[in-house]
């Protein structure tokens, strides 16, 4: 083979695949664009539904008791809760342990609040304690899925 045959593969090859190795690590850095951006997005959302599901767990109950909120209110706040609870089951992961144990967390603080309701007793100390261990289990996911975005996973 000449030097000019070798230089001419050369060449050619570098052409063929010099734009198909751009195209592959555009397509990867694109992906990896998306799929932080969506995960951000879905940190967003759980915060923000987690935030209000907490509020309704810890304030119901007692203004209820407090007579500040009618039975129909906290009824119908009950229903809110129900609602949170199950657009945070939709968010979550159901083979990821942390995330079940969030789900477990969360639906033993709906039932403290229905009991709560319909007992007419107020239970603010175990509200109080469910909703932070709410809070800690959801920050260990948060920050979890935080550090993937940072990666940029």
């Amino acid at each position: 083979m000449t030097p000019e045959m070798v230089t001419a593969i050369t060449a050619l090859v570098a052409v063929i695949v010099g734009p198909l190795l751009s195209i592959y690590v555009a397509r990867k850095q694109i992906n990896a664009a998306a799929l932080s951006t969506n995960r951000q997005e879905w940190i967003n959302n759980l915060r923000g539904v987690l935030a209000e599901l907490i509020t309704i767990v810890r304030h119901v109950s007692p203004a209820f008791h407090a007579n500040s909120i009618t039975n129909q209110d906290a009824i119908a706040k009950h229903g809110e809760l129900t609602e949170k609870i199950e657009l945070v089951k939709l968010l979550l992961n159901p083979k990821e342990a942390d995330h079940l144990e969030l789900v477990r967390l969360i639906s033993s603080a709906s039932t403290l609040v229905k009991e709560s309701i319909n007992a007419r007793q107020a239970n603010a100390l175990q509200l109080e304690q469910v909703a932070e261990r709410i809070v800690t289990q959801a920050q260990i996911i948060l920050k979890r899925e935080w550090e993937r975005v940072k990666k940029g996973e």
